[in-house]
């Protein structure tokens, strides 16, 4: 399963448990959706350095000197607190969620342990327009965090296509993955999901890489069918991606 752990992409705010069907089945599609399918990862056009190490403060400053089509991100550390409460909340809808076939939702339990430990040290950043986020996760070394790419890339073939049922809604979702090349880093993979639910059917797209000891991802929404208001389009993910790199491995 792909490029995504679970905590890269959680919302900035506490998820309300009590907040209704639709709530909780966006949040266990999310959760999927960080596992998505992906063949491994490319490699790096220009050869990083695997020793290289990173801390928070040097990604928020890395992150906050990117700028892609004009809109430049603003980034902060994940508050510590949020961060542990929606690992719990995810942990609790995956734990209630059917999912076929059964092994995805394995992967999936598998990756949010893996990233547990990690969940404090999260920079999320965002733009002052657009439907996407980059979100990083620095790790204690290089090798750490290649294993947790590999571990989320795993997945096999018969997750691409998968059901998902959760208090009596179900989803069925498809991932179109592929590898990527990225000046700068390692393990890059990005992925497209399709999610059809009561009649609408949403798309997202998501990227990640490693530079160092961090773990680089951004994921965008994409467009909506079936509601008077649909989404604008897919943000350029895979250029937010390697600027993010670039940025954090010039640091």
């Amino acid at each position: 399963m792909g490029s995504i752990t679970t905590p890269t992409s959680l919302p900035r705010k506490p998820f309300a448990w009590r907040r209704g069907t639709r709530s909780m089945t966006a949040l266990a599609v999310a959760a999927l959706a960080l596992t998505a399918c992906s063949s491994g990862g490319g490699g790096a056009e220009s050869e990083p350095d695997p020793q290289a190490s990173y801390s928070q403060d040097q990604v928020v400053s890395a992150l906050n000197s990117v700028e892609v089509d004009g809109q430049k991100l603003s980034a902060e550390p994940m508050d510590e607190d949020n961060a542990d409460s929606q690992m719990e909340d995810l942990e609790q809808v995956i734990e209630q969620a059917t999912i076929e076939p059964a092994q995805c939702k394995d992967l999936v339990k598998e990756a949010l342990d893996t990233s547990s430990g990690h969940a404090e040290d999260i920079v999320v950043a965002t733009p002052s327009e657009g439907q996407y986020a980059v979100t990083v996760m620095p790790m204690g070394s290089g090798d750490e965090a290649v294993e947790h790419a590999r571990t989320a890339n795993q997945q096999n073939e018969d997750c691409r296509e998968f059901t998902m049922e959760l208090m009596g809604s179900k989803i069925e979702a498809s991932i179109e993955p592929r590898d990527l090349d990225l000046d700068k880093a390692t393990e890059a993979t990005m992925m497209n999901m399709t999610m059809d639910m009561d009649g609408q059917s949403n798309t997202m797209t998501q990227a990640s890489a490693v530079v160092g000891n961090t773990f680089v991802v951004v994921s965008g929404q994409g467009g909506s069918s079936g509601t008077a208001s649909p989404t604008s389009e897919t943000p350029d993910v895979e250029a937010i991606l390697q600027e993010s790199v670039t940025k954090i491995s010039e640091q």
